[in-house]
């Protein structure tokens, strides 16, 4: 196998692997499966691999500005990040006295308009939620709970809005449906005919997850 790759052992029956939006190779194994095997299962993956693997690199290449912290998005576009004396946001750039004030600095600048959206959304799908709120998050988008509170990632708000409004859509549809079933995206899509578009889009900002 061409790739590096780190193995993880435990108690599970079968093999699996999974590629961060940064390209670190993550193995799942049993604890008596051999090393000979796992290379044979990656290599009967590498077509998979390769595809997923070049993806991310032309993505990461595509936003070196943006990890670098040169750039950040607001609603999808790209606009220059000062680091300065005040947090403000312009038509023009983000600044911000330190790449940890990007989280706050967000939320006050677009966290209003936001939830009147999905305020909005949600007494348009008749799916009413226990209240919104927004926090940082490493590891998804947003998040229903079995109250149906649910809490946006304030990276949301970097992302096109066509792409926001779908992450509203679907989480409010979690306040029926707590899983991913036919019926699920069935009525997802009623309010977003597009959603397997808008679904592998959001996929391209994975790498903005823990970035900040």
């Amino acid at each position: 196998m061409e790739y590096k790759y780190d193995i993880v052992r435990s108690v599970r029956k079968t093999l699996s692997v999974s590629v961060s939006p940064e390209n670190r190779i993550t193995v799942h194994a049993p604890w008596s499966v051999s090393e000979r095997k796992i290379e044979e299962f990656l290599n009967s993956k590498k077509a998979w691999l390769d595809k997923v693997v070049y993806g991310n690199a032309f993505k990461l290449q595509a936003n070196s500005a943006v990890l670098k912290y040169k750039e950040v998005y607001v609603c999808g576009k790209k606009f220059p990040l000062v680091i300065s004396d005040r947090n403000q946001i312009t038509k023009d750039a983000i600044y911000v006295k330190s790449v940890d004030k990007i989280k706050d600095t967000f939320i006050k600048y677009f966290s209003k308009d936001f939830l009147e959206l999905a305020q909005r959304l949600s007494e348009e799908m008749k799916l009413p939620a226990n209240g919104f709120s927004i926090k940082a998050y490493k590891g998804k988008w947003g998040c229903c709970d079995a109250k149906k509170h649910i809490v946006f990632n304030y990276l949301l708000f970097m992302l096109p809005i066509e792409i926001q409004r779908y992450v509203i859509v679907h989480e409010l549809t979690h306040t029926i449906c707590f899983n991913h079933s036919p019926a699920f995206w069935r009525l997802v899509s009623e309010y977003e005919p597009d959603y397997k578009a808008l679904r592998k889009s959001l996929k391209n900002y994975d790498f903005l997850i823990g970035l900040y």
